[in-house]
């Protein structure tokens, strides 16, 4: 048989099909999905058809214990590929199953909530033949491919079959060309000459000068950075294009977490007091990394600081925080910095409950949802039914501003820059993350308030009496069943929230005459569900005659439900003109963020539990 060969840089490519809701079985914790088929699809070569005869798929990555991913993200490994195989419609099939890691019991309820509706698969391309030419456009049928794993993805760029990203380091397949000379065996094969196949740089020149203009023709949307990295990691046209529509269908750019890569080096490199002191000076020489990452930030959400933006990714660091009564305990010859006393705050629990975060986002943020659904009715053999029409709603964030600002001399920043690190942390970001979630669960939602969980409208309520009443077993479990007997069973992302009067009460209240005391210790300590503690739960609540001694206690069903949006980066400010004759530096710190409940019947809170 003669053939002719060429090159194509392609790389792993990725497809995306729709999850059907009905194929997931809660008891095993797997779902049926079909992740290809023989659906045409554009590439910048020409239209793709993926041949699903089996001897041209091999699928032995796949049923070798293939992972299951989100977005593609190898460091995001949700669960297992149990199953594959090719069916008699020519279509690909797999059975996956979940892990039961945080991120893979969250990707498990927004599939059963139909939230997680896509499928992607990602594959690379070993061989291909020339099918047809019609109308100007080669037409190539995949004849040998390899599916490597299987993702879930929450935009995909077509609802039935599309594309997703290149790998930064693509294989390079071979594409093999018949000539005419050959007799067709399975598929109709070009009649004619074949014209003479372009070279290599012909193509990548083609390629980049047409992101170039599809970057231009939808700068609104993306970026000069988004082009240039799309050239540089080999993305094809069309990848570019599900890029610019994932940006036009989101209002915004959610990042999930708006780390830009850090690694473990450069994150305990990382000085926030250094970049302090270059923004005061203008002298950023020796805060080349603090820059650096001020820059990445900026790019990834599209927007130019007011002073420098601090990078998510050192929130994940372990530190030690301090601070000193005055600046110049931070400046003696030797500075125990592990000595250093940190101001008392409220423990940080969100993350530990599991609440959803958005970060990075860049516009108002609107999360539908419906409200009710539709009414069936029952009626006798000929009568008319009656129309029925579920209702649907929305979630809203809308940014709220937080921040505040410090005032050092600029003698403690020049001499004390490495010193003055923990400090620095302390005042600014801690102070900033605690209001958040103050605000989170307590927010008012008036004027620049979030509305916070405990003001949220439609959530459950237990009443201890009018006057309040001591927590008691009773409270415990009427608060699970609130969330319960309006359909929010609870699962494994419930939990209760307490504060710490309230934890000291449960251990010295028994659920009863001769049984245990209501907490128990362990993992799961209230009513065999988790319960962090936080003086963030308010204790100064009044009830009747019972005057600022009642605290809160809330159960949440699936703490997931509470979306935190986060507008952009931390951006800190440094003024060293305000209080220029004083020799001081003013550090302020604005973080933009919004808090809403998807589903108010996942909470339910008790406001009048009496903790002297």
């Amino acid at each position: 048989m003669k053939t002719e060969s060429k090159t194509i840089k392609t790389g792993r490519l990725f497809r995306h099909i729709a999850l059907d809701r009905k194929a997931v079985n809660v008891e095993t914790r797997t779902i049926e999905l079909a992740f290809s088929s023989e659906e045409p699809y554009e590439r910048y070569f020409g239209t793709e058809i993926l041949d699903h005869t089996p001897s041209s798929i091999r699928l032995g990555r796949l049923k070798d214990g293939g992972a299951l991913l989100r977005n593609h993200d190898t460091d995001r490994h949700i669960g297992v590929v149990e199953q594959a195989a090719i069916g008699t419609d020519r279509v690909g099939r797999a059975i996956a199953r979940f892990g039961k890691g945080d991120e893979a019991e969250a990707a498990f309820r927004d599939v059963q909530d139909g939230i997680l509706r896509h499928v992607s698969v990602g594959y690379f391309i070993h061989r291909m033949v020339l099918e047809e030419e019609k109308d100007g456009r080669e037409i190539f049928r995949i004849m040998d491919w390899e599916p490597i794993e299987i993702s879930l993805v929450p935009i995909p760029a077509d609802p039935t079959v599309g594309l997703g990203r290149a790998e930064e380091k693509p294989e390079v397949p071979t594409l093999v060309v018949r000539n005419v000379a050959e007799p067709p065996q399975q598929h109709t094969q070009t009649e004619g000459t074949m014209p003479d196949p372009k070279k290599p740089e012909e193509l990548e020149r083609e390629r980049s000068n047409a992101l170039l203009d599809i970057g231009k023709q939808y700068s609104k949307y993306v970026t000069e950075a988004d082009t240039a990295n799309a050239i540089r990691n080999g993305y094809t046209i069309e990848q570019f294009k599900d890029l610019v529509m994932q940006k036009m269908q989101t209002a915004h750019t959610d990042t999930s977490n708006l780390r830009i890569g850090m690694n473990r080096g450069e994150v305990q490199r990382y000085s926030l007091a250094r970049a302090c002191l270059a923004a005061a000076t203008g002298d950023w020489s020796k805060a080349g990394l603090e820059l650096a990452c001020s820059q990445a930030v900026g790019k990834l959400i599209g927007r130019t600081p007011e002073g420098f933006y601090v990078p998510w990714d050192i929130f994940h660091r372990d530190f030690n925080v301090g601070t000193g009564s005055e600046a110049g305990n931070l400046v003696p010859t030797e500075l125990r910095t592990d000595l250093f006393v940190d101001v008392l705050r409220n423990k940080l629990v969100m993350g530990q409950l599991g609440v959803r975060i958005l970060a990075g986002l860049t516009g108002n943020v609107d999360i539908p949802k419906k409200a009710t659904g539709s009414a069936i009715s029952r009626v006798t053999e000929i009568a008319a039914l009656t129309e029925t029409n579920p209702t649907t709603g929305k979630v809203s964030l809308v940014p709220k501003r937080f921040g505040g600002f410090v005032e050092y001399s600029k003698q403690a920043l020049i001499q004390s820059a490495i010193a003055i690190e923990p400090m620095l942390r302390d005042d600014l970001l801690m102070g900033a993350a605690v209001d958040i979630q103050d605000q989170w669960l307590n927010g008012s939602g008036s004027g620049a308030n979030m509305r916070g969980i405990r003001n949220t409208s439609g959530i459950g309520s237990v009443v201890g009496g009018t006057n309040g009443a001591n927590v008691s077993w009773t409270h415990i479990v009427a608060l699970e069943s609130a969330c319960a007997n309006v359909n929010a069973e609870p699962d494994t992302g419930s939990g209760y929230l307490i504060n710490s009067k309230t934890r000291g009460s449960l251990k010295t209240t028994q659920k009863a005459t001769n049984l245990p005391f209501v907490w128990d210790n362990g993992a799961q300590p209230l009513n065999g569900y988790r319960s962090p503690v936080s003086n963030t739960v308010p204790s100064n609540l009044t009830k009747g005659t019972s005057t600022t001694i009642c605290s809160s206690l809330i159960f949440g069903s699936d703490w997931a439900m509470s979306v935190l949006g986060l507008f952009g980066a931390p951006d800190v400010t440094v003024d060293p003109y305000t209080l220029a004759t004083t020799g001081q530096v003013r550090i302020t710190l604005n973080q933009f963020g919004d808090h809403g409940v998807r589903q108010a019947g996942t909470f339910a809170v008790m406001d009048d539990a009496l903790t002297p």
